[in-house]
């Protein structure tokens, strides 16, 4: 079993990432994740426009989008909800998330990140990004929280 800590092991920048953060940790019991039932969408309405919950079959490359938030949608101007690896038309995004959630199902643990790229779409993002694990058994991940939040480009845009 992973140990789940109530600080992260890592520097949240973000501030509305480090109290989605605290949210999921208030989910964590007895150092057992939390599954996607711990989790009430009417307690999250805070952060439910820049979140994405992706459920996971078996491994990182079988996946599906069931929840793509309306400011991630509005932002990369495309309906990602139902999908999965296959919209990853762009090797070098492909690889940054799969090694990403990777991370986390193998991990057992969250990750934050902060990165700059361009999507498959052609569009270009700076990002923060938390992967929060969920599991219906409490130890096995089998779907991820993710919320992300666009940080400005160099001509003071948000991206």
């Amino acid at each position: 079993m992973t140990l789940i800590t109530k600080e992260p092991p890592f520097d949240i920048s973000e501030p509305r990432l480090r109290t989605l953060y605290e949210y999921w940790h208030s989910k964590v019991h007895d150092g057992r994740l939390p599954a996607r039932a711990d989790i009430d969408p009417l307690e999250m309405k805070d952060w439910l426009g820049n979140l994405m919950l992706i459920e996971f079959h078996g491994d990182v490359y079988n996946y599906q989008i069931r929840l793509d938030g309306t400011n991630l949608e509005h932002y990369y101007g495309t309906r990602r909800t139902g999908h999965g690896v296959e919209s990853l038309t762009d090797e070098d995004e492909r690889r940054l998330l799969m090694d990403q959630y990777a991370a986390v199902l193998e991990g057992k643990c969250p990750a934050y990140y902060e990165a700059d790229f361009t999507n498959s779409d052609g569009v270009f993002a700076r990002q923060t990004k938390l992967i929060l694990p969920l599991s219906a058994d409490k130890e096995h991940v089998d779907m991820v929280l993710v919320g992300i939040y666009f940080r400005p480009t160099d001509e003071g845009e948000i991206a």
